[in-house]
């Protein structure tokens, strides 16, 4: 159930935990979530010699390694999982080309990624877990990936079906459980997660508790340009998206974590937000929106509600103690 968290039982509110992994589990339950599963158990179950989880791609699975009759099976599982917001994916060389090229924001990353070789990693808001596939690569003790999303954990299980890694776990639990765990992990990403909610120095604070002392955390998030440390609060929507309550300036984002009591701030990216990266495809189609839809198409430096168009930031930090 959860026995990939007992070794770090004591740091875990256990019972709590429990009784939550018990009530999420009950999701799959319900009517409206069986579009989501029953494409999992309708995949064919086969046994892929080949995983490689280095490049821009997931990549799980040859094609010679399975008939036309199998790959027209895995592709039509693939296809009922429609829309697919994170990747890319390639399942037995079909490419799943996701909404948002996810590989770009890695690679801004990776020059900054903490050490995570046997150490135990939590990705908030994991989504279909594309970031927690790339983290496999450098042999994490264990990652915990979380999102309160049926069809983001059934696109996990469905890629998991095939790549089988018994080091990565997604779970439908969400950013307001944090406070079930004290100094349980090494390493913490929050991937463009915190913009989403009310109030970010408390998501802060719950993140650097539940972080080992000298533990670290790369955290991203939508921004707007700007020297001075403020905040957009929009009225109503930014970009479309009706579940934005704070968009930073880089120096008030910087400032957040400071407040949150993290040291050694530093500047990971701080970069354009471009249709090269988020952008439909056949895998996320209308009437699904992407960024062209939410810009002001007689002046792309601005939302259709005239608001500051989004910048993306990218911050590491570390939280006092440990050697």
């Amino acid at each position: 159930m959860l026995d990939y968290l007992l070794p770090y039982k004591k740091n875990i509110l256990w019972d709590e935990l429990l009784a939550l992994k018990k009530e999420r589990d009950l999701w799959w339950e319900r009517p409206s979530a069986q579009k989501f599963l029953r494409p999992i158990e309708e995949a064919p179950i086969v046994e892929s010699s080949f995983q490689d989880f280095k490049g821009a791609e997931i990549r799980v699975g040859l094609r010679e390694e399975i008939s036309d009759e199998v790959y027209n099976q895995v592709l039509e599982s693939a296809k009922s999982l429609i829309p697919w917001k994170k990747g890319p994916f390639n399942i037995f060389e079909t490419l799943i080309d996701a909404e948002w090229r996810s590989d770009q924001k890695w690679d801004r990353l990776l020059p900054h990624l903490p050490s995570i070789e046997n150490k135990t990693v939590l990705d908030i808001g994991c989504n279909n877990g594309y970031f927690m596939f790339r983290m496999a690569e450098y042999n994490p003790k264990m990652v915990l990936g979380i999102d309160p999303v049926l069809p983001f954990s059934a696109q996990f299980q469905f890629i998991q079906k095939y790549a089988q890694n018994n080091k990565i776990h997604h779970e439908l639990f969400g950013v307001e459980h944090l406070g079930l765990f004290k100094e349980v992990f090494d390493v913490i990403f929050s991937m463009g997660i915190i913009y989403h909610h009310r109030n970010p120095i408390a998501q802060l604070v719950e993140i650097r508790e539940a972080l080992v002392p000298g533990g670290e955390v790369i955290i991203e998030t939508i921004g707007i340009p700007g020297e001075e440390s403020y905040a957009l609060f929009p009225e109503d929507r930014y970009a479309r998206m009706g579940n934005t309550w704070f968009v930073p300036t880089l120096s008030c984002f910087i400032n957040w974590l400071k407040k949150a009591k993290f040291i050694d701030v530093e500047v990971v990216a701080d970069s354009d937000l471009t249709e090269d990266e988020q952008r439909l495809t056949d895998w996320c189609p209308p009437p699904m929106q992407s960024l062209k839809d939410s810009l002001d198409e007689n002046d792309p430096s601005k939302t259709i509600e005239g608001h500051p168009a989004p910048r993306r930031f990218c911050l590491k930090a570390k939280k006092k103690g440990g050697k």
